[in-house]
């Protein structure tokens, strides 16, 4: 593929690579096909951004490997072999780095080169035509689109981190373009979300990070530009969560959580997010988040919980000091609240608590709405933030909890995206107020 000069070609090739070491260390034989195909296909074109275009599907499949679809398999199906365990994921990463060529890439025939000439399986070829919209021109329908993609749990799984990747990208659209995608979002996505984990309970915490990544950012872009009717559609059912927590709690046998869940509900009653939903969304969504990962270390996710302290009523300190609840949870609470140092002093002590860190990650990936009314200096400051201290916090944290390397980095591309976004869109709002 050729690169293209002055724009950031050298991403791909990385991404590319170790795919492909991973499909041949795993003996993957569609998706090491498939992989040479993707390139083969997209040669030539390129995203809005300026990277060649094979980087998008690249990062779909990605995001489904760092998910461990093949620990999700094994669970539903644990009398089945290793062998269809990696059967399943050769044809859904095949699948995967394909779900793009036969809607762009004016392939004959429906693609069916992919199975005649270069011998994929008919079930790569099947579920990439399920993933593909008509041709320009021909009546497309989303509902009977979407409805087809719920028939099947890899095109649901390609289809949700294939738009999770999309909206990282939403700095490049125009506004009208951002508007619009965040609408069919609503319509469309967030529906196949709820129903897929209905359909197939199996992958329903696969199905949920994905969808909390789409949720974020596109509830950040929507409180930037405005757009309330989008984040309090998203945060109506909120209850959900809370008995999400609760069983989880229960069942890994959880008392902190447990006990931290129901004192959350006390502390922070009355208090409301920046979009004027309440305040609880917040903490049930970081604690939610890590569980989905399968970070379910009892601390750790009482800590979630109750960790924005300023948002606790005055005898919310006593209150908490007082309760049965371990003292470690409010020791780490103490650490990722104590903002009032300086940013250098405040990441320094957070890495001092893996606890923390991990707290601290998720905790970041859901600071959406503060952005509906923040002024441009302090949306600056927070992806100045990300930059220079979260960002090397996820390497640290990498190396120094090698049991959460998946996790982590799933968070990091999460706190990644939020944070090219607004800084883009900071930056355009700012010159157009200037210019005008």
């Amino acid at each position: 593929m050729k690169e293209k000069t002055g724009s950031k070609m050298g991403r791909w090739r990385i991404e590319y690579n170790q795919l492909k070491n991973y499909a041949i260390t795993n003996n993957m034989r569609n998706f090491i096909i498939a992989l040479t195909l993707a390139v083969k296909y997209h040669e030539g074109q390129y995203r809005d951004g300026g990277e060649p275009y094979v980087i998008h599907p690249l990062m779909t499949c990605k995001t489904l490997i760092l998910l461990r679809v093949d620990k999700a398999l094994h669970e539903w199906q644990p009398q089945k072999s290793n062998d269809w365990i990696k059967h399943e994921c050769d044809i859904l990463y095949a699948a995967a780095v394909l779900h793009d060529v036969i809607e762009d890439c004016g392939l004959p025939n429906k693609g069916r080169e992919m199975v005649d000439v270069y011998h994929l399986d008919e079930e790569v070829w099947f579920i990439v035509n399920i993933l593909s919209k008509p041709p320009k021109g021909q009546l497309y329908e989303p509902e009977e689109y979407f409805g087809k993609i719920l028939q099947d749990w890899k095109a649901i799984l390609i289809k949700l981190s294939d738009r999770a990747n999309n909206c990282s990208t939403m700095q490049v659209f125009d506004e009208d373009r951002r508007r619009k995608y965040i609408r069919k979002t609503n319509n469309y996505v967030y529906p196949l979300c709820a129903n897929g984990r209905k359909r197939y309970p199996q992958f329903s915490n696969i199905i949920k990070i994905l969808e909390n990544l789409i949720v974020s950012i596109c509830e950040s872009l929507a409180s930037i530009l405005g757009m309330q009717e989008s984040i309090t559609k998203q945060t109506q059912n909120y209850e959900e969560m809370i008995e999400f927590i609760k069983l989880n709690a229960k069942n890994e046998k959880m008392p902190n959580t447990y006990q931290a869940l129901f004192m959350a509900q006390t502390l922070y009653e009355g208090s409301f997010r920046t979009s004027g939903d309440p305040f609880i969304i917040h903490p049930l969504r970081v604690s939610s988040y890590l569980m989905t990962l399968g970070i379910m270390d009892d601390i750790t996710n009482a800590a979630a919980l109750l960790h924005e302290k300023a948002h606790w009523p005055k005898w919310g300190y006593r209150y908490v000091r007082n309760s049965k609840i371990n003292p470690e949870v409010i020791r780490i609470v103490d650490v990722v609240s104590d903002k009032d140092r300086p940013l250098s002093e405040y990441y320094a002590r957070i890495q001092e608590e893996p606890r923390a860190i991990l707290e601290k990650l998720s905790n970041r990936a859901h600071t959406c709405t503060f952005l509906a009314k923040a002024s441009y200096e302090e949306m600056e400051a927070y992806t100045r933030e990300n930059e220079e201290y979260m960002v090397p916090m996820c390497e640290y944290a990498k190396k120094h909890l090698p049991q959460y390397t998946n996790q982590i980095e799933i968070m990091k591309y999460h706190i990644l995206s939020i944070s090219n976004i607004v800084e883009v869109v900071t930056r355009q709002n700012r010159l157009t107020s200037q210019g005008s």
